[in-house]
C-alpha cells in the first residue's frame, strides 16, 4: 500500500505541477534580416536559423535530418527547396533576385513524445507509449513554420496566401505596415487542414521579453479562425498556435492526443 500510495502521489503531483505547460519542442525560423534591402544590381539577402525548443529566440539545436521539408515560397506562389546550411542553427544564406514578400516554411518530421512514471520516478521517452505503464501523457505530433521576410519595397500581398501546411498562421497584414507599437494590432488567420482554426488557442511573444517559455500575448482565433495579436514592442516576433485532437482508435495504442503546432515569424519596425 506504501508503494502503491507513493507512487500515486507522484502521479498527482506532476499532473498539477505540468497542467496546462506545452510539453512538445517548438519550431521556428529566425532572420539576420527581415526586411532586407533590394538593389537592382545585386538583388538582396538574408541569413535564416532555425529555433528548436521552449526559449525564444534561442534554444537548442535541430538536426537537419529531422526536417521534412525546408523551403522559400517567391511572392508568386513558386515553391524552390532548399538546402539547409552547415553554419550553426543550420544557418541557410537566401539570396533574391526580385522585390516582394517571401516565405521561408519548414516542416519537421512528425514523432511521439510519451512521459510516464516507473518505480516513483518521472521517465520521458520520444516514441510511443506502446507497453508503457503509468503513462502521464503521450502526443503524437506535427510542426510546422513559417518565416516573413520583406525584400525591398513591398507592394503586394502574397503574404497572405496559404502554403499548405496542416496547420497554418495566415498575416492579414503586412507586418511592415505597422509602425510603432501602441494599440496597434496584427491579424491573422489560422487553418487546420485548409480551413479555418476556430477557437484554436494563439500565443505571441517577441524577443527580448523572456528568456524562459513565457508568451507576452495570448488570445484564440474566433469562429472564423481569426485572432488579433496586439503589438506591444518593436522587433522580431513569434506568433504560435497550437491545436488538440484525442487519438483516433486506430492510434491509442500509441498515443493519447494529436497534437498540432505552427509558428509564424516576422519584424515590426
Amino acid at each position: 500500500m506504501k508503494k502503491i500510495g507513493n507512487y500515486f502521489f507522484v502521479f498527482v503531483s506532476v499532473l498539477l505541477f505540468f497542467s496546462g505547460v506545452d510539453f512538445a519542442h517548438s519550431l521556428w525560423i529566425n532572420a539576420s534580416d527581415y526586411s532586407p534591402d533590394f538593389y537592382n544590381k545585386f538583388g538582396g539577402s538574408t541569413k535564416v536559423y532555425f529555433g528548436w525548443g521552449h526559449h525564444y529566440p534561442v534554444d537548442d539545436f535541430l538536426n537537419y535530418e529531422e526536417l521534412q521539408e525546408f523551403s522559400l515560397i517567391y511572392p508568386d506562389g513558386t515553391k524552390e527547396e532548399i538546402k539547409p546550411g552547415n553554419g550553426g542553427f543550420l544557418e541557410t544564406q537566401i539570396r533574391f533576385k526580385e522585390s516582394g514578400s517571401y516565405l521561408v516554411a519548414a516542416i519537421k518530421k512528425p514523432g511521439y513524445y510519451t512521459m510516464f512514471v516507473e518505480k516513483g520516478t518521472v521517465h520521458h521517452k520520444i516514441g510511443p507509449k506502446t507497453g508503457l505503464k503509468g503513462v502521464i501523457l503521450s502526443l503524437y505530433y506535427e510542426l510546422y513554420t513559417k518565416c516573413l521576410i520583406n525584400v525591398g519595397d513591398v507592394q503586394d500581398n502574397s503574404f497572405s496566401k496559404p502554403v499548405g501546411h496542416k496547420l497554418e498562421i495566415i498575416p492579414l497584414k503586412n507586418p511592415n505596415t505597422i509602425s510603432g507599437y501602441n494599440e496597434n494590432y496584427l491579424p491573422v488567420k489560422v487553418l487546420f487542414k485548409g480551413r479555418p482554426a476556430r477557437f484554436c488557442k494563439i500565443y505571441a511573444t517577441y524577443a527580448g521579453f523572456s528568456t524562459k517559455d513565457d508568451f507576452a500575448y495570448a488570445t484564440s482565433t474566433n469562429s472564423e479562425g481569426i485572432a488579433r495579436i496586439r503589438i506591444l514592442h518593436w522587433g522580431p516576433w513569434l506568433i504560435k498556435a497550437r491545436k488538440e485532437i484525442p487519438a483516433p482508435d486506430s492510434l491509442k495504442d500509441k498515443c493519447n492526443t494529436l497534437t498540432y503546432t505552427a509558428t509564424l515569424t516576422f519584424e515590426i519596425e
